[in-house]
């Protein structure tokens, strides 16, 4: 009985095949779009904390490897998922955990703390901000306005470079160590000339942090403004985000007051307390 034989197909070849398979399942799918397929991949991989190959994850969403290798690439440029050098392993990136986290903690979040919130902005009259963090950048979610003469107002969506403000400076004391020393091996960004840029006084300072408790970053972002940051911290123990206080230099000095550092970690015990986490009794003292 004569053998079959076959030969690989050239790359062009090739390319032309898997553009013609995809498709031919595109039709199959009825027109699935390719954002529904993108999302399809997303949700396969947030309930496989450990990853997936491509082989693996083509086999659970029943796709050709070509076509989810294209969508993993694409979500990967963009920093949707993350891919580890050792196994190849996919899984769901910092930017699609932020996202996530964003779409929850505005609705539930806020809603949670914003009776705890207004006691610290009637207590010190500044502008009271709630944040999460990405790799690089501290995200602001919301905020209460100031009732101080001279208000700092910000917009929900906007992002600062971790060295640059109080809460970025959370985020690095009490965050992933990963995502510190991603950021860490980086040149760091300036605002003004009292922002921090040498990599050795920024780890000193994240120190501090970690042994006080809270940040600050007067006239680092931008001169004439200090804030005041602390951690929210979730059930497990993982950094949510911070809440914040911003305000003039007048009003929130170099040396800050004491009854607003006060009230701030009060805050943060608060709020981090009704997310279900639960303070050793070394951090109750």
């Amino acid at each position: 009985m004569p053998r079959e034989i076959s030969s690989p197909l050239p790359p062009a070849a090739a390319a032309d095949a898997d553009a013609a398979l995809e498709g031919l399942e595109e039709q199959s799918d009825h027109g699935l779009p390719t954002a529904i397929v993108t999302l399809k991949v997303i949700e396969a991989l947030a309930g496989a904390p450990a990853g997936l190959g491509v082989t693996r994850l083509a086999q659970i969403l029943g796709m050709p490897k070509a076509r989810v290798h294209r969508h993993l690439s694409a979500l990967r440029e963009h920093g949707y998922v993350d891919q580890e050098s050792s196994s190849n392993h996919y899984r769901v990136g910092w930017e699609m955990f932020l996202l996530a986290r964003a779409c929850t903690s505005r609705f539930d979040v806020m809603a949670l703390a914003k009776p705890i919130l207004e006691q610290l902005r009637g207590e010190v009259g500044q502008t009271i901000v709630i944040s999460t963090f990405s790799d690089d950048e501290v995200v602001v979610i919301d905020l209460l306005r100031g009732t101080a003469p001279v208000e700092i107002s910000l917009r929900p969506g906007t992002r600062f470079h971790h060295n640059t403000v109080a809460q970025g400076k959370i985020v690095l004391a009490f965050g992933p160590a990963r995502l510190r020393d991603n950021f860490m091996a980086n040149a760091l960004p300036t605002c003004t000339p009292r922002t921090i840029t040498d990599p050795e006084r920024l780890r000193s300072e994240i120190e501090l942090v970690r042994r006080r408790g809270w940040a600050d970053a007067p006239e680092e972002l931008y001169i004439g403004v200090n804030a005041l940051a602390a951690p929210l911290l979730q059930a497990n123990g993982e950094l949510f985000g911070t809440v914040a206080i911003i305000g003039s230099i007048h009003y929130l000095p170099s040396t800050p007051h004491p009854e607003h550092v006060e009230a701030l970690l009060r805050t943060s015990a608060s709020i981090s307390a009704a997310m279900g986490y639960a303070a050793s009794a070394s951090e109750r003292r």
